[in-house]
């Protein structure tokens, strides 16, 4: 019995910062905890997958359309698992951003960047017909 609460103790400190992980249709990986969403980069992502999965993942936990996805870290190195990169997004409800213009996707993928969820999930869309051609 000691030994079984001992293996669990240790497997309860080792665990990343993150609570809890699922895999976006388009096949990131996305761990998240409370309000932000760390996504796991594949060969060859995009600015646009890595918005779909963290916005596919913010749909499946409950949030709104028009809730937005801000980067606050661009792709590097991961902090939670250094073997691989990843970039960081944080939810915000709508009534925490002041500046809704449709132009704020064209300014690259840095911290600041932001998407609503419902253009993130129109993102996975928009790639599986440029993929697919479906």
């Amino acid at each position: 019995m000691r030994l079984l609460s001992a293996a669990l103790l240790i497997s309860a400190l080792a665990t990343s910062a993150f609570a809890d992980a699922r895999l976006a249709q388009n096949g990131l990986r996305v761990e998240f905890r409370e309000t932000q969403f760390e996504v796991f980069t594949k060969a060859g992502w995009s600015r646009e997958a890595l918005f779909c999965a963290a916005g596919d993942v913010a749909r499946m936990r409950g949030a709104a359309a028009n809730d937005y996805l801000v980067v606050e870290r661009a792709v590097g190195t991961s902090k939670t698992n250094p073997n691989r990169r990843s970039a960081v997004f944080k939810l915000l409800d709508r009534s925490e951003v002041s500046d809704r213009s449709v132009f704020t996707f064209l300014s690259g993928f840095k911290p600041g960047a932001r998407m609503s969820v419902g253009s993130a999930v129109f993102a996975c869309e928009q790639e599986n017909f440029l993929r697919n051609g479906i």
